[in-house]
């Protein structure tokens, strides 16, 4: 049997990404001993949130980015007294694409993605998550958050 050891668990806030730590921990026991977070802030909405508040994308960017690292930090801290590594980045771009792009370079055994309480099907059909699905050479695993 292969040791799983290293997952990528994708987030977008606090509550849903210590929900999925959570729920590694619960479902892999032990198996999983490091995770990497990362979050991916969106090129596309950039565009709109700093057209929508008449302010430059890089502006908008620099603080969405701190306010991720933020919870990113929150998280590792919360996480710290368990047996897992937890290591975050936070990237820019399309957001499957930075997933697949991440899952790649730092070599996870897995990916985890949380969902949201909405009927899967319907949100298969419309977001990055089935994109991560499709693109993915390694298993995904979604949790509802």
């Amino acid at each position: 049997m292969t040791t799983i050891r290293k997952a990528l668990v994708a987030i977008s806030d606090f509550e849903s990404g210590s929900n999925l730590i959570a729920s590694i921990i619960d479902f892999f026991d032990d198996w999983v001993t490091e995770i990497h977070l990362l979050n991916v802030v969106d090129s596309e909405t950039l565009e709109h949130l700093a057209a929508f508040r008449n302010i430059g994308k890089e502006e908008v960017a620099e603080s969405t980015k701190t306010e991720y690292e933020s919870i990113l930090q929150k998280l590792e801290n919360s996480f710290e007294n368990s047996h897992l590594l937890i290591t975050y980045e936070i990237r820019e771009g399309i957001v499957a694409e930075s997933i697949i792009n991440a899952s790649k370079q730092e070599d996870v055994d897995f990916i985890v993605m949380g969902t949201k309480r909405e009927r899967i099907s319907k949100r298969l059909l419309k977001n990055h998550v089935r994109y991560v699905i499709e693109l993915s050479e390694i298993p995904v695993l979604l949790f509802p958050v």
